[in-house]
């Protein structure tokens, strides 16, 4: 394991004035923001120390990216490592995994855990944040988020477990955005196309895509599709939403977004043009 960034240990006096700064300067959309990226891709851990003698609670974010893994880094102080090590694939495939990591241990990852755990929408991490703070785990009502707050938490989700593709067909000219966001738990799915259908009027739909075998047994994968076009932009102003400053954190997928509102603009820009010489 490389030690990329390396912050000083968290001593108690640091964190007095670490959660003194940190509560001032993170609103409600950072912590919906960074409940996307722990329902996708972090981790709540509580176990017995047995050098230490005690139990340790870690919250900790791995990535193949490095962007997202960084600025957990550089918002909460903590240090930003990268390992490469052997894995296989759901299906049986072997491979060489290069991962970024960062970690909060301790009064840290109890003080962020109790922050972010209201937007976590999967059970399965309300459970495990559970476990961490010794009491049960809530998400807030559906019908209190607000339109940012999901906004915020839709966009590292894509970015965490999804993928945008940018669809197009060899004869015609004309693109489309295809945003999906793969799972094993139907129930997540259904949640996320409920509050995003309630509060952002997003049109979207899930269908089982997969049936795999790992050491846990028979496995299913689910996939929630977004779709959007020219002749179907009922999805539009959320793809837009997307481009709002500190919304995405991951350029590779910002980038595909863009590309499409571009287009979609460019053909109203040239329509308009029409028009107005006509």
């Amino acid at each position: 394991m490389t030690v990329i960034t390396k912050h000083p240990w968290a001593t108690k006096k640091r964190n007095e004035d670490f959660f003194k700064r940190k509560n001032k300067e993170l609103t409600n959309l950072d912590w919906a923001k960074w409940a996307g990226w722990f329902d996708t891709d972090g981790c709540f851990t509580t176990y017995y120390n047995k050098k230490q003698k005690r139990y340790q609670r870690t919250a900790e974010i791995r990535l193949k990216d490095r962007q997202p893994v960084e600025l957990f880094s550089d918002t909460f102080e903590t240090s930003l490592r990268y390992r490469e090590f052997n894995t296989v694939t759901p299906e049986g495939g072997k491979y060489i995994a290069k991962m970024f990591g960062c970690c909060l241990c301790g009064p840290r990852a109890e003080w962020f855990t109790e922050n972010v755990s209201p937007y976590l929408i999967k059970e399965e991490k309300r459970e495990f944040a559970g476990l961490l703070l010794e009491d049960t785990v809530s998400s807030k009502s559906f019908n209190t988020w607000t339109k940012d707050e999901l906004t915020h938490y839709l966009a590292t989700v894509i970015e965490g477990d999804g993928a945008a593709q940018i669809m197009s067909k060899p004869t015609s000219i004309s693109k489309s955005l295809k945003i999906a966001i793969s799972s094993s738990d139907p129930q997540y799915l259904a949640n996320l196309i409920s509050i995003s259908a309630s509060q952002l009027n997003i049109k979207a739909r899930y269908k089982k895509t997969a049936t795999y075998k790992n050491l846990k047994g028979v496995r299913h994968r689910y996939r929630l599709y977004i779709l959007c076009s020219m002749k179907n932009p009922h999805n539009m102003d959320f793809i837009r939403s997307l481009l709002k400053p500190g919304v995405m954190t991951l350029d590779r997928k910002k980038e595909v977004v863009q590309e499409f509102i571009d287009f979609v603009d460019s053909k109203k820009n040239k329509k308009s043009d029409m028009e107005n010489r006509v």
